[in-house]
């Protein structure tokens, strides 16, 4: 007599991958992040969240995500010509996951107008 049996194990979900960020994601107001789902979702049918883990020099920023893509922007506390290390961790009901590897960004630099002239400019109405 055989008997088979399958064993679900609960856990933690495996490591998110970041993926590449282009030029076409980082504007001078916002950045657009994009990750994979883990390949192993922990054996669980919920939806995984996410935690979205902004640091520089000054901030420490976490931010939390039910898709596998977020925009930040200045409102969020993201200023550009800033260099940022950005890292996710998955989460379900069991755990969560080792960070994904980093990738740092660097908003894209707004131009800053330090003075506006306007020359004179002369206007003769001629009678007709």
């Amino acid at each position: 007599v055989t008997i088979a049996t399958c064993l679900n194990v609960l856990g933690p979900p495996s490591v998110p991958q970041l993926q590449d960020i282009t030029s076409d994601d980082v504007g001078p107001f916002s950045v657009t992040l994009s990750w994979e789902v883990p390949s192993d979702n922990g054996g669980t049918s919920q939806p995984l969240s996410y935690t979205v883990r902004v640091i520089n020099d000054t901030v420490n920023l976490p931010f939390r995500a039910t898709s596998t893509q977020m925009t930040l922007t200045m409102d969020d506390g993201i200023w550009h010509s800033s260099m940022y290390s950005v890292t996710v961790v998955a989460a379900n009901e069991y755990g969560v996951s080792p960070p994904a590897a980093s990738t740092f960004i660097t908003p894209d630099s707004v131009p800053i107008i330090e003075s506006v002239s306007v020359e004179a400019l002369s206007l003769t109405i001629l009678s007709v």
